[in-house]
């Protein structure tokens, strides 16, 4: 197994990352894998106005539902991030419960500014990375460098491809 097992799926704009991680999390399920971590989902109730702009993030395990991104008309109109940093924060506890739980692997949808800037799920990442937990996590292309520095450069770098991922979770139990 590499050391450590990390791979970065990287994807341009408009890339069907969510289709591809969700696709991955229901392979291993299939396969009995006993996987942890966070999906994204963009709720369909939000004011039309904003639909497509909320996010939620999905424990895998449970399936609840945590909304990270509520925004409101001002915030839409001036362009101002409208995460929920307190949200963020009870999302993080799915990444602690992954470790406690001693998932065999933990899938995280993604990487952003929050975490470049070591916040977000920055710490609960690095200690899942550092039990050797294999980790994939979806990284937008902008954020390539700012991922590359915070894995200190190990890793993979795959494409938003499914055969590709699944074919790396393979390589890892050769």
């Amino acid at each position: 197994m590499p050391n450590p097992p990390i791979a970065g799926i990287v994807y341009e704009r408009g890339a069907p990352i969510r289709t591809v991680m969700k696709a991955f999390v229901d392979a291993l399920r299939a396969d009995g894998v006993k996987v942890r971590g966070i999906l994204q989902e963009s709720p369909e109730d939000l004011d039309p106005a904003a639909a497509g702009c909320g996010v939620d993030a999905i424990d895998i395990d449970s399936g609840d539902h945590v909304p990270l991104v509520r925004p409101t008309q001002y915030e839409l109109d001036n362009n101002i991030c409208s995460m929920n940093v307190a949200k963020l924060a009870e999302a993080s506890m799915i990444l602690r419960r992954a470790l406690e739980e001693h998932a065999e692997i933990v899938v995280v949808e993604k990487f952003g500014k929050h975490e470049k800037d070591g916040g977000g799920l920055s710490d609960d990442l690095m200690a899942v990375m550092a039990e050797n937990i294999p980790t994939v996590v979806s990284v937008p292309e902008n954020e390539l460098e700012s991922w590359q520095r915070f894995t200190g450069g190990l890793g993979a770098q795959l494409p938003c491809d499914l055969d590709q991922i699944l074919a790396w979770w393979q390589s890892l139990k050769s």
